[in-house]
């Protein structure tokens, strides 16, 4: 895939292409809907397939207060985007300049100027240009006026419901990792540094990675059964996220036991993908019952672990 980070970058270079545009954090069912939609188009006009998208959510700039954490990172988005057929990205940063453009402006100097478009593909709901004024009509009209195509996407429903980003937030805040997969139509993930930790897990016989996750929405507290990937090896996991209620931390925390592995990962990136939520975290009485729980954990983990449902996941 060509990446570009600004419009000096790509001015010209991806004339008459077909351009899908949106934030599309998550890359979940109803964004792959919109950039196959492009990718088809672009092949049927011979053109290039381009996303345009931004380096970070425009909530982050518009009210950094209450900006969502985001779902995925900006590289991982980027490969699934590759994997639907789109060819070119353009990642723009979501500047001051860029939230006040009106929305003729925006299509004139970004889309038009920059980019050369024949057609936008979007979803339905796109709203864009300053205070969000411009909506997909608008720029329907604006494209039969400046000779470019514009197809609108609908939304995808998934139990009666529209598929979107925050719903799939808030299903990982409810610790429901089954919903956020289907909504996704890949388990959620999350890569995490190895740093080192107290020992805690080995002198338990189940010893375990501190991961650093950066960035990236994790689920609600609880104990879950994942896979994990690091360098070329995959397996099963049995992950906790919380604060260690038996050992009185109350530092939030991601370790994972690591099935079968026992060399010491410091400073190696290991990704974690979650399938399925095994339990609450709780304090247990003594060393004893928490030993024969977290050994409950890795056999359930264990079960749960299929090398089939993480074929979709960017590795």
């Amino acid at each position: 895939m060509r990446i570009y980070g600004n419009l000096d970058e790509i001015h010209g270079r991806e004339r008459g292409c077909v351009a899908a545009v949106g934030n599309f954090d998550g890359v979940h069912l109803g964004h792959g809907a919109i950039l196959k939609q492009a990718a088809a188009n672009a092949a049927a006009r011979g053109v290039p397939g381009l996303v345009m998208t931004f380096s970070v959510h425009p909530a982050n700039r518009l009210r950094p207060h209450s900006a969502p954490r985001i779902i995925m990172k900006m590289e991982d988005r980027l490969a699934l985007m590759a994997r639907a057929g789109i060819q070119a990205a353009l990642v723009l940063p979501f500047d001051r300049r860029l939230a006040g453009m009106e929305p003729a402006e925006f299509v004139d100097g970004v889309l038009i100027n920059s980019l050369g478009i024949t057609e936008v593909v979007a979803g339905e709901e796109w709203r864009f240009g300053k205070d969000r004024v411009g909506d997909m009509d608008s720029l329907s009209s604006m494209g039969r006026e400046r000779g470019f195509s514009v197809t609108s996407v609908g939304a995808q429903m998934l139990e009666g419901s529209p598929v979107s980003s925050t719903r799939i937030r808030g299903a990982l805040q409810e610790g429901d990792v089954g919903l956020a997969e289907k909504l996704l139509g890949r388990p959620h993930f999350a890569r995490g540094t190895v740093e080192r930790g107290e020992g805690r897990g080995r002198r338990l016989g189940f010893p375990t990675v501190n991961l650093a996750c950066e960035s990236v929405i994790l689920p609600a507290r609880g104990v879950y059964g994942a896979a994990f990937a690091c360098d070329d090896r995959v397996g099963p996991a049995a992950v906790n996220i919380g604060s260690r209620p038996t050992f009185g931390s109350g530092t939030g925390t991601v370790e994972a036991h690591l099935v079968g592995v026992r060399e010491d990962l410091y400073g190696r990136q290991v990704t974690i993908i979650f399938l399925t939520r095994l339990r609450d975290e709780i304090a247990f009485p003594d060393r004893g019952s928490l030993i024969e729980q977290i050994a409950r954990d890795v056999e359930r983990a264990e079960k749960t672990f299929d090398l089939s449902r993480i074929g979709e996941v960017p590795l």
